[in-house]
C-alpha cells in the first residue's frame, strides 16, 4: 500500500516491530509483503461491499479504526474507478472517472473532525505559491479538457505563457544564486483558482488550521515554516488519489502523478489528449 495511505497503520507495526526486535531488515520487508498483499486483496475482492467486509475484519483483528476508514476510502474509489475505465474506450470515461473521484474526495474529505476548525477562505491564496503540485495523469487530462471547455481562447493563451513563465522560473531558479521571488500557481487569477471545480486531489486534500501559519510558509519571500493541516483532509485526499491511480494503472493506463505546470502545459498542447491517455500512451515522463 502507498506509504501516506497506510501511515498510521504503518507506524504501528513498526513500534511493535521495534518492541520485537527483528533480525536487520527482516521487519521492513514483511511489512511491506504485508502491505502489498493487502492491496491486492482489496482489489480482487469481488466488490465495494467484499472489501469492507476485509477491512472491519482487520479492524476486529487490532488495525487502528482510523487506518481502517483509509482503507476503506481507497477500496471505494478502486472499484468504482475500476468499473467506468473497463466499461470501454469512450474518452468520456476520463471525465467521469475524475468527476467521481473529485467528488468521492469532497465527501470524505468533509466528515473531518476539523472541518469547522479550517482557516481556508476564497482569496487566500499563500499554498498557491507552493513551487511543485502534483496531480495524477488521469486528473491532468481531465483539467485540460475543463479549461478547453471552459476558457476562451484568450484565457488559454494567457495560462500558457503562465505556465511556460513558472517553468522557466523552476529552472532559472534552481541555484540559491539565483532564487526569485516564487511565481503562483498558473491557475490563479485574483487569488482565485480559474479552475477551482476541476483541480487535483492533492489541492482539495491540503487545508490548514492557521492562515497566519500559511502566510509565513508560503507567502511570497517568506521562509518555509510547519502549517498545522487537517491531517484527516490530507490522508482521506490521498486515499482517494491512491484508489484512482492504481485503478487506471490495472487498466494498462498511466497512473503516475506529474508536476501539474510542466504536465498540464503539455497537455493544452495536445488536442487529441484524452484519447491518447485513453490508448495507454505515457504521455508524461519528462514532466515528474
Amino acid at each position: 500500500m502507498n506509504q501516506n495511505l497506510m501511515s498510521r497503520a504503518e507506524r504501528r507495526r513498526q513500534e511493535k516491530a521495534a518492541r520485537k526486535q527483528p533480525a536487520p531488515g527482516e521487519g521492513a520487508q514483511a511489512r511491506h509483503l504485508n502491505i502489498q498483499a493487502l492491496k491486492a486483496q482489496l482489489q480482487q475482492a469481488a466488490s465495494p461491499q467484499e472489501a469492507q467486509q476485509i477491512i472491519s475484519a482487520l479492524v476486529v483483528q487490532g488495525l487502528p479504526p482510523a487506518a481502517g476508514e483509509e482503507l476503506a476510502a481507497y477500496a471505494a474509489e478502486y472499484h468504482e474507478a475500476t468499473v467506468v475505465l473497463q466499461a470501454g474506450e469512450d474518452a468520456e470515461a476520463v471525465t467521469t472517472v475524475v468527476d467521481n473521484a473529485h467528488a468521492w474526495a469532497d465527501r470524505t474529505i468533509d466528515r473531518s473532525p476539523e472541518r469547522d476548525r479550517r482557516a481556508c477562505r476564497a482569496g487566500c491564496a499563500f499554498c498557491c505559491y507552493l513551487p511543485v503540485v502534483l496531480a495524477t495523469a488521469a486528473e491532468i487530462v481531465h483539467l485540460a479538457t475543463w479549461l478547453r471547455t471552459h476558457c476562451s481562447p484568450e484565457e488559454l493563451a494567457a495560462l500558457r505563457q503562465r505556465l511556460a513563465d513558472r517553468s522557466r522560473q523552476s529552472v532559472t531558479s534552481a541555484s540559491p544564486s539565483r532564487a526569485q521571488t516564487p511565481l503562483p500557481c498558473a491557475l490563479l487569477q485574483d487569488d482565485r483558482c480559474m479552475a477551482y471545480p476541476a483541480r487535483p486531489l492533492k489541492c482539495r486534500g491540503w487545508t490548514s488550521l492557521r492562515r497566519e501559519a500559511c502566510e509565513q510558509a508560503y507567502g511570497p519571500g517568506q521562509s518555509p515554516s510547519q502549517v498545522p493541516a487537517d491531517a484527516y483532509a490530507f490522508v482521506m485526499g490521498n486515499a482517494v488519489l491512491n484508489g484512482l491511480s492504481d485503478s487506471a494503472t490495472q487498466a494498462g493506463l498511466d497512473g503516475a502523478s506529474y508536476d501539474l505546470t510542466s504536465a498540464l502545459a503539455r497537455a493544452l498542447a495536445m488536442p487529441d489528449i484524452v484519447q491518447r491517455w485513453r490508448n495507454g500512451e505515457r504521455l508524461f515522463e519528462a514532466c515528474r
